[in-house]
């Protein structure tokens, strides 16, 4: 039997939610042959648990400030990618990547699962330095392949053929490339009642046109803006607003929902466990283009407004979505999604072709069952 490891890590929720899919397809199809270890290693340790908060603030400030990602991301080029990565590792994160491969000596994997860039590093280091029988997988949550993935690993995995592109002009071996389609997580999967059921299960009027609106797990972008400018439709709307973890845009979304017209009204949400739900029960989604938030959106044949981009990540995102598989829009001004939004309630069928299009992205032609699978072949 072969010990697996699905490591996780925050840095925005598109990486924990990408393990977890992978985790539930190799719990749906484990035959005996894996022993499958799921450890949160950053809050086993206080020192990782603080580098883990680090990573939050700077996605955090990333979507707050383009400039700020941009530099990065610009940065890497200087002297390389890869040695840039190597000489980051090596100095500034010397001692988190410390502990963190002391707890993977502890673990002693067979087989790595990574989604995030660190990880992937430790791993590929754990590898190299510890155990060369180990196997390293990473898959990419993203749409495109930025330059700190690590072209070490045994197999790296990308969900689009943009990404597998980058990734062999990337110098990554073409063996070790491999893509799936899209990988849905359990939740997703399960979520096939009908818009009426949702409605009801969240008291949301069944006749009323919904927006649901977001811009990420923090609320750092747009959100608040958008909401005000809602509050000037001059139609019957129902908004329902995902502040994430930020309380203090929940708090302040309560306080707003109380100035609303009588024709719109606001529905507050922190953090949704089922967050898929409110995807079904709405007919339009307003977010900027986080990779994890508008796939979810197609899964459940929701059309989406994009209002916003952090960096070059969230980018690719509107040009796989939009631009090529024209499932949503683009709108960055306020005013316009508004004037969008009430051209929608009088005629719904201007989202028609959205909606078509998102029907030809089959939730249950999952990725992550793929990568189950060659995980799986891995331990035969």
């Amino acid at each position: 039997m072969k010990r697996v490891l699905v490591t996780f890590v925050e840095a925005g929720l598109g990486h924990i939610i990408a393990a977890q899919a992978i985790l539930d397809a190799l719990n749906v199809i484990n035959d005996g042959s894996m022993e499958i270890v799921t450890k949160d290693i950053f809050k086993e340790d206080e020192y990782l648990d603080k580098f883990e908060k680090f990573l939050i603030s700077e996605t955090q400030k990333a979507s707050k400030a383009p400039l700020h990602s941009n530099i990065q991301l610009a940065s890497m080029k200087i002297i390389g990618s890869q040695n840039t990565l190597k000489l980051v590792h090596s100095t500034v994160y010397r001692k988190q990547m410390t502990i963190y491969v002391k707890k993977l000596k502890e673990i002693k994997p067979d087989i790595i699962i990574d989604t995030h860039y660190f990880t992937s590093y430790a791993s590929v280091y754990y590898r190299e330095k510890i155990d060369p029988s180990c196997k390293v997988v990473t898959y990419d949550p993203d749409n495109n392949v930025h330059g700190w993935w690590c072209r070490r690993v045994d197999r790296f995995i990308v969900n689009n053929d943009i990404a597998y592109k980058q990734a062999i002009k990337s110098k990554f071996k073409t063996e070790n490339v491999m893509q799936v389609p899209f990988i849905a997580r359990q939740n997703i999967l399960n979520a096939n009642e009908s818009k009426s059921y949702y409605r009801s299960k969240y008291g949301i009027d069944t006749d009323a046109f919904v927006v649901k609106i977001a811009d990420g797990a923090y609320a750092q972008a747009k959100l608040e803006s958008f909401v005000r400018e809602f509050a000037n439709c001059s139609k019957p709307l129902t908004v329902l607003a995902i502040a994430g973890k930020s309380k203090q845009k929940y708090d302040m979304l309560v306080k707003l929902s109380a100035e609303m017209p009588q024709n719109v009204k606001l529905m507050p949400f922190g953090l949704v466990k089922n967050i898929e739900e409110l995807f079904k029960a709405s007919d339009l989604f307003v977010t900027k283009a986080g990779p994890n938030a508008v796939l979810d959106s197609v899964f459940m044949q929701t059309p989406f407004v994009i209002n916003y981009w952090a960096n070059k990540i969230e980018k690719t995102t509107k040009e796989l979505f939009v631009d090529k598989l024209d499932c949503g829009c683009v709108i960055k001004n306020k005013v316009k999604a508004r004037k969008f939004i009430e051209r929608c309630i009088d005629d719904r069928t201007i989202l028609d072709r959205y909606i078509e299009n998102e029907k030809k992205i089959d939730k249950n032609q999952n990725g992550a069952r793929n990568i189950a699978e060659y995980i799986l072949s891995l331990c035969k």
